[in-house]
This record gives C-alpha cells, sequence and structure tokens, in this order.
C-alpha cells in the first residue's frame, strides 16, 4: 500500500527530527525477550512496515512491505542514555530502507531501560507511548490489535483551518515562482543536507523529575485555580525567562480513540511576558486563557497544517536545503523565512503529552517511567518535552538545547524547574 505524505512532510528533510523516549522496566527482562517483544509490537504497526519512497515528480510516499528487522543494541551500565540520543541525532535515518527506529538497552539486574530513538516520520509524542504499551504488552505475552496505517486529515478534519484570502494568493504565487524555478531533491541531497547541518552543530539534554507527591501538589494547585498542568509548565518557563517571550505548543488533532503511529500533532503560539506585579497564579490563568483561546478556534488551531498543505511538496524540502545547505532559490528563501529556518531561533518550544493514557503493570512487568524527549526542530532555540506516567504519578521533564548555549540554557531549565517545584511545595 502506497499513502501520500502531506502534512508530514516538513519532517521528511529536516535534518533534526529526532523523537526519543525512555521507558525503566521493572522485573527481570532478558535481551532476546525484549527484541521479540519489540518485533511484535513493531510488526503490529503499519506504519512501521513502511519505507519511504521519492517519486520523480517531487512526491513522497509511506510505502508498507515486509516487516523490519529488529536490533536492540545492548549498552553498557556506565554509557548515559542522554548521550546517545545527542550522538545519534546526527546519523540520518536510512528511510529509503525503511529504518524509521533504533532501539538501545540497558540491562541492570531487576531492572531495564529501553531507549527508543525513531524519527518524526513514525509517529508523534503519543505514538510512542503507544508503541512502549505495545512493547510491554508483548513482553507480557499478550497481543495488541492490528492498527493500520492512518494518515490526517481523519473524516471530519479536511476543511478546519481554511486560509484567508490574502494568504491564499500569497501561496499561489509562491508555487507559481516555484514551478518556474524549483527543483526535487533525492535521498543524496538528504544526506549532504545533514552532514553540512550538523558539522557545526550538536545537542544537550537535561531532565528533571517530579515525584508523584509532587505532581498531585501540582495537579491539586491547577484544579483549584481552573488552570491545566501544561498552564503552569508555561507559566514557571515564563516567569524564568524574565521577558516577553513567543511560546510555541504542540497540539494534538490525534482522533478519539486511535492508538496507531502516525504524526497528529499540530502547532499553536502565544507571546506572553511575566507580570511580576501579580501571583504565580493569577499568571497562570492569563496564560490559560491565551493557550485554550487559540486551541478552541479551529482557524488558530488548524492553521499551520492549512498552510503547509498549500505549499509544493518539493518547496517545502527547498526551505531546508536554502536554510542550510546553501541553496539559491527565491521561493524557497521565502518559505526559509517563514519557518525561521536561518538566523538565531529564538522563543521556547513546549510539547506535553500530559497524563499518558497507557497502564504501569503489565503481568510480571512494571512500567516505572516514561522520559520523552522531542526533536530540536531547526527552527527552535530549546525544546521542553513532559510527560506524566499516569499510574506511577511521575512526571518528567526534559530540555534540548544546542551545545555552544547550554549552560546559559540549562540555567533557565532549573530556575524554571525550581518555580514549579516551590509551588509544589506550597
Amino acid at each position: 500500500m502506497k499513502a501520500e505524505i502531506k502534512k508530514e512532510r516538513t519532517h521528511l528533510f529536516s535534518p533534526s527530527i529526532q523523537v526519543s523516549v525512555m521507558a525503566v522496566i521493572g522485573g527481570k527482562v532478558e535481551i532476546q525477550a525484549l527484541e521479540t517483544a519489540v518485533k511484535k509490537a513493531c510488526s503490529r504497526n503499519e506504519m512501521l512496515r513502511s519505507r519511504i519512497l521519492l517519486e520523480e515528480d517531487g512526491r513522497a510516499f509511506y510505502e508498507t512491505g515486509e516487516e523490519k528487522e529488529i536490533h536492540i543494541r545492548k549498552m553498557e551500565v556506565e554509557e548515559d542514555w542522554k548521550e546517545v540520543i545527542q550522538n545519534q541525532a546526527s546519523i540520518p535515518f536510512a528511510l529509503k530502507d525503511g529504518e524509521l527506529l533504533r532501539f538501545f538497552a540497558w540491562f541492570v539486574e531487576e531492572e531495564c531501560r529501553l531507549l527508543i530513538i525513531g524519527h518524526h516520520l513514525a509517529g508523534d509524542g503519543m505514538s510512542f507511548a503507544c508503541l512502549t504499551r505495545d512493547i510491554m504488552t508483548a513482553l507480557a505475552g499478550k497481543e495488541s490489535p492490528y492498527r493500520p496505517l492512518q494518515l490526517y486529515p481523519f473524516p471530519g478534519q479536511e476543511a478546519k483551518g481554511k486560509l484567508n484570502p490574502p494568504l491564499k494568493f500569497l501561496m499561489r504565487r509562491l508555487n507559481s515562482s516555484w514551478d518556474k524555478s524549483g527543483r526535487v531533491f533525492g535521498w543524496a541531497d538528504y544526506e549532504e543536507l545533514h552532514r553540512k547541518y550538523w558539522e557545526n552543530r550538536d545537542i544537550r539534554i537535561s531532565l528533571e523529575t517530579f515525584p508523584k507527591e509532587e505532581c498531585e501538589n501540582l495537579l491539586t494547585g491547577a484544579r483549584e485555580h481552573q488552570v491545566t498542568l501544561n498552564s503552569l509548565l508555561v507559566t514557571a518557563l515564563a516567569r524564568a525567562s524574565g521577558e516577553k517571550r513567543s511560546i510555541g505548543l504542540a497540539a494534538s488533532v490525534r482522533p478519539d480513540g486511535y492508538e496507531g503511529m502516525g504524526n497528529y500533532a499540530t502547532g499553536i503560539s502565544i507571546t506572553y511576558a511575566y507580570n511580576p506585579s501579580l501571583d504565580f497564579w493569577e499568571n497562570a490563568r492569563r496564560v490559560h486563557r491565551l493557550i485554550y483561546k487559540k486551541l478552541d478556534r479551529e482557524s488558530d488551531k488548524y492553521f499551520l497544517l492549512r498552510f503547509m498543505g498549500e505549499l509544493r511538496p518539493s518547496l517545502v524540502d527547498a526551505a531546508y536545503f536554502s536554510g542550510y545547505a546553501g541553496y539559491e532559490n527565491k521561493a524557497a528563501g521565502m518559505v526559509r523565512d517563514m519557518f525561521g529556518y536561518h538566523g538565531n531561533p529564538k522563543g521556547i518550544s513546549v510539547t506535553n503529552l500530559g497524563k499518558l493514557p497507557i497502564p504501569s503493570v503489565y503481568g510480571a512487568y512494571r512500567l516505572k517511567e516514561f522520559i520523552f524527549a522531542p526533536p530540536l526542530v531547526p527552527n527552535a532555540k530549546r525544546l521542553f518535552g513532559a510527560a506524566t506516567l499516569g499510574e506511577e504519578g511521575v512526571l518528567n521533564l526534559t530540555m534540548t538545547a544546542g551545545k555552544e548555549d547550554f549552560l546559559r540554557e540549562e540555567a533557565f531549565f532549573r530556575q524554571a524547574a525550581a518555580i514549579l517545584k516551590g509551588m509544589a511545595e506550597a
């Protein structure tokens, strides 16, 4: 089966687009049993039986076929999982061969740590949480339902987020210019783009953990003040920043009940400056209102998806080559500037998976922790990932930033985390 890549096109040639999750599994796990469980879980997701096909006209497709070979790299105890993510970031996935995921595992007595690093084309953060659940299910000797490939838009989503006439006119002009002057990029271009992008770049990751009691206290305070934990997180980041910031947030368009692999996220942004003359909770309420003003309005929530859908697929690709590989083209340069693929990225980007809809106990095994590190996409300066493992009640918060800015960014991250921990204690 072939399914055209449309919404996901911006991920295809991105040189920094890996999604990472760490699952801490309680119980005695052998590597052979883990490999069998991973293979079984992947075989139940049609997405993970796909390779990426590029056609001469510039279109790209998921093409499903045979099950992929699964290999888990066994790591030494002293090897840091964060360093593995950092080192893997610059290695392009062999998408044409169906490489969408990489697996690494640490085995220590009665505990196993499974690190999954995947290309964003395989799925969004929630997809990786669902895959983790399917792996745990298989490890316990049970089978998950088959999950066919289903791409956005789902029925009822096609007409949401219409663009205004002036913007549609601009899109037509860009496409017309590109049709006359543009080109199609291939796999050799993809690999060269990665090489150039990572020549002078590196990333670093930091982690903060909020144990069950702290997480419950934050949730209680949020409910009392009629805001969400996500709004608290954004408010803490705004306070730590100390200045007016553009804050980008991932938002889900995943249909209720669908638990397969794929990309069902969009993005919104707000601009906010923390007001020190107001208390934290009043700032949080203001942030909350700004967020939900965007989420509740279809034209805002679906804007990015419709905008991307109006551009020629190869023009979406070209923005990366214009920004990071020296490709010169007027239309590509305009799209590059629209997407922010040049200069010094600013702002704050947050992807919060919320309370994960997955259990903790699977027969003799327990999912003790779930850590989520979203990709530091090229137009982001620092990116925060959050996930709460429901039954365990543990919130893990990560920050990914460039190596050259990491000490400053980590201090900012620690300050925001300290603000949240202070609110939990209060």
